[in-house]
């Protein structure tokens, strides 16, 4: 059976999803996007069944995969090295491990602080509708007297991570990973989309603490991997657009992507094949989880079967096994 068609859900100034779409620019993957509403409700979704509620998710058609985490892991699989597309993905043990911690510190470490550096002067930060979403989806206030107290302990935790990055790039290396590379590769990504997603908002990074005197390196990889990704996007296959509504029949009527689900019987959670389980992660969006039943448990993803609201389609739901909490329902 030939590859089911990407298609990725997303909202267009997702930090999350920037990595995403950096990552099939840089192996120039053809790709469909349906865009999505920047809060709650998302219809087409909930079309499919789906109440996760944090962008972005793949379609590989009736397979959904939630989690930018899971998603670059799948599509490694889906498309490796060796292949019609480049590789841009550590070829030896050192520079994988460096890779993976990498992707874990932003996710975990970096991420925690992100959201109260924005600045509120933002016009978005002053939109009562996005604040009760965000309120919703973090567990805490977003209002302005809220996220301004949060700013200074978030500020000097981000210096200590812009810190970590300065000394890894201080020998003078181009990329992550070295010179050896001709341009960015997937532990760049990992590393960079979410200062390069903060810098773009301004007043994240205020220049009296963030600075080319203090942080030279930095400032200059970032440039790099933005002009790297810009050229990308110019070259690779330009995604296709698609409209909620036809995204939704596309996937009813496709096939699904993973022939060879297995669960396996030793795992630590004791979760078995068959039962009725929740899904939902453990650090923001965990009132939006999604139940069915396991028919995919490894170390890297559990997967459940649910139905649609349109259509009463079989539909598999993908979350990573990292930072999500899995029970019998």
């Amino acid at each position: 059976m030939p590859p089911q068609e990407p298609i990725l859900f997303l909202w267009g100034l997702s930090a999350w999803a920037s990595k995403v779409t950096a990552y099939f620019a840089l192996r120039g993957i053809p790709y469909t996007h349906c865009e999505q509403p920047i809060t709650l409700p998302r219809p087409d979704l909930a079309s499919l069944g789906i109440n996760y509620r944090r962008i972005p998710l793949l379609s590989l058609g009736r397979d959904i995969y939630c989690d930018s985490l899971l998603i670059l892991e799948k599509l490694e699989l889906q498309y490796p090295a060796g292949g019609a597309y480049p590789s841009i993905s550590a070829t030896d043990a050192k520079d994988r491990a460096l890779e993976k911690l990498l992707e874990k510190w932003t996710d975990v470490v970096v991420f925690r602080s992100a959201a109260a550096v924005i600045s509120t002067d933002l016009d978005l930060m002053k939109d009562p509708g996005f604040q009760k979403d965000r309120e919703e989806l973090w567990g805490r206030s977003w209002s302005k007297e809220a996220q301004d107290a949060l700013r200074p302990a978030a500020l000097a935790e981000m210096r200590a991570n812009w810190t970590f990055l300065e000394e890894l790039l201080r020998d003078g290396r181009e990329w992550v990973l070295g010179n050896e590379r001709k341009g960015p590769g997937l532990a760049d990504i990992h590393a960079c989309w979410i200062f390069d997603w903060l810098l773009m908002l301004p007043g994240s990074f205020p220049e009296d603490y963030f600075n080319e005197k203090r942080f030279p390196n930095v400032l200059a990889w970032r440039e790099r991997y933005k002009a790297a990704i810009e050229k990308a996007k110019e070259s690779a296959p330009k995604p296709t657009e698609i409209e909620g509504k036809e995204c939704v029949q596309k996937i009813l009527g496709s096939d699904f992507n993973d022939d060879d689900l297995k669960v396996e019987s030793d795992d630590p959670s004791g979760l078995k094949e068959g039962q009725q389980i929740t899904m939902a992660p453990i650090d923001t969006g965990y009132d939006s989880a999604d139940s069915g039943k396991l028919v995919g448990l490894t170390n890297m993803e559990a997967v459940i079967s649910t139905t649609s609201k349109e259509g009463g389609k079989e539909m598999r739901v993908h979350y990573p096994r990292w930072n999500f909490t899995f029970k019998e329902t």
